[in-house]
């Protein structure tokens, strides 16, 4: 619960800056492309805009693998084009949590846990409000020492101003 107080704090606390700062919302699917998973992670995302190249990125969605995911993101744009092309870098932190009842033997598995990642990607306006992005992510998991490099990461954002 405490990681999850972290999350939400770290997003909120930036909300303050400015009211003329970009704000986008839209859909993020992760793909993990190892076999033999290939879990596929579906979620929703809310950008916002703190300064000329720096965003924060929250995340909350569900999973193929039985997991209900929440994080947070800070981004960097390393290459802006207008606005109109992007190639940026992400960190952050998140909370996944795995749940699972098993029929055979009636029990429920439940664990919690908590990635660290790294990304990079490009984005593309579309048009003037619509954004879609691509990127390579990578997580660590600390509580397993589990380095999980092989995500590719993809969704779409409308900017509502």
């Amino acid at each position: 619960m405490k990681y999850l107080f972290l999350i939400v704090f770290s997003f909120t606390s930036f909300l303050g800056y400015s009211q003329k700062n970009s704000l986008s919302v839209g859909a993020n699917s992760d793909l993990l492309l190892e076999s033999p998973a290939y879990d596929f992670f579906y979620g929703f995302q809310a950008k916002y805009g703190l300064k000329d190249r720096n965003y924060i990125l929250g995340n909350i969605g569900y999973s193929t693998a039985n997991i209900t995911f929440i994080g947070a993101d800070y981004s960097y744009d390393l290459i802006n084009f207008s606005n109109i092309f992007k190639a940026y870098t992400n960190a952050g932190v998140g909370a996944e949590f795995y749940s699972e009842k098993w029929k055979q033997s009636e029990t429920r598995v439940k664990e919690t846990y908590i990635p660290l990642n790294v990304q990079i990607g490009i984005e593309l306006a579309v048009v003037k409000k619509l954004q879609i992005y691509a990127g390579y992510k990578a997580k660590y998991y600390i509580d397993e020492d589990v380095f999980d490099p092989n995500y590719l990461n993809f969704g779409v954002r409308y900017k509502l101003r």
